[in-house]
């Protein structure tokens, strides 16, 4: 209720002053809705009209997955070799900010953007909060229950699946889908390294944390990652026309599997 509170408040202090009834609640919900619901829609028909370089970067993200994949166990074990009491603390600390905690701050970007007169933070705010619930609360939920993986601390090994059970939800993470959602969001809308480091530090600790706790295998968060990632660069750009570019390539060596991931935009 509170982050429903914030994000109507945000959305009135958001609204053009150019007509008066513009300044109505009601009006300018009514127009975050119109805003949202174009998104969907320009997401949903988005692969009708990809080109053959959007497909190949689609292939280049599932393969990645796949590779990753493969090598599931082993990297989960390697984590949990590791594993640490400092290693839990952190994913203690780190955790919340994949979850509700990135919603918050989002909405609270928007209020504070809006009152101070930031256009800067409360478009972050406002991308990062629309990322955060079409790729958090509908694409990566939708595809937890299609897929229906058993989790680490399962104990069903990584090739366990069980489509459509609401009991196996680790393909693909939902705190990595958020968190990278929100830092890609973010992150498009400041120049500079400051920001996108600490955004993207704070994604990649949750990312790691959600594998620490057995909560996930590794090729789930990066399935998580880029959704999220791919989500948010396509909300930024269909409101502020920013350009996208990534790429994944794939490597071996010396029977180490590894992701090269350069992205540009």
């Amino acid at each position: 209720m509170r982050l429903l509170a914030l994000v109507l408040l945000g959305c009135f202090l958001t609204t053009e002053p150019a007509v008066a009834e513009e300044h109505h609640p009601v009006a300018a919900i009514k127009k975050e809705i119109r805003r949202y619901g174009r998104d969907f829609k320009s997401m949903t028909l988005a692969p009708i009209h990809w080109d053959r370089a959007s497909w190949t970067h689609f292939g280049e993200g599932v393969a990645a997955v796949a590779i990753v994949y493969a090598a599931d166990r082993p990297l989960a074990d390697a984590v949990q070799a590791n594993r640490s009491h400092f290693s839990d603390q952190f994913s203690q600390v780190i955790t919340p900010f994949g979850g509700r905690r990135a919603e918050n701050i989002s909405a609270l970007m928007i209020v504070a953007g809006a009152w101070m007169g930031d256009d800067r933070l409360r478009d972050a705010g406002r991308d990062s909060l629309e990322s955060e619930l079409w790729a958090g609360g509908v694409v990566t939920p939708l595809l937890k229950r299609s897929f229906g993986r058993a989790r680490p601390i399962q104990e069903e090994g990584a090739s366990s699946f069980h489509p459509f059970s609401s009991s196996y939800a680790s393909f693909p993470s939902g705190h990595a889908t958020n968190a990278f959602a929100f830092a890609t969001a973010v992150a498009s809308h400041y120049d500079g390294w400051v920001v996108p480091t600490l955004v993207y530090s704070v994604a990649s600790g949750v990312a790691i944390s959600r594998v620490n706790d057995r909560a996930h295998f590794v090729s789930d968060v990066l399935a998580g990652a880029l959704i999220g990632r791919a989500v948010a660069k396509g909300v930024v750009h269909r409101q502020h026309g920013a350009p996208v570019s990534w790429t994944l390539t794939p490597s071996w060596s010396n029977g180490t599997t590894s992701v090269m991931i350069h992205i540009r935009g």
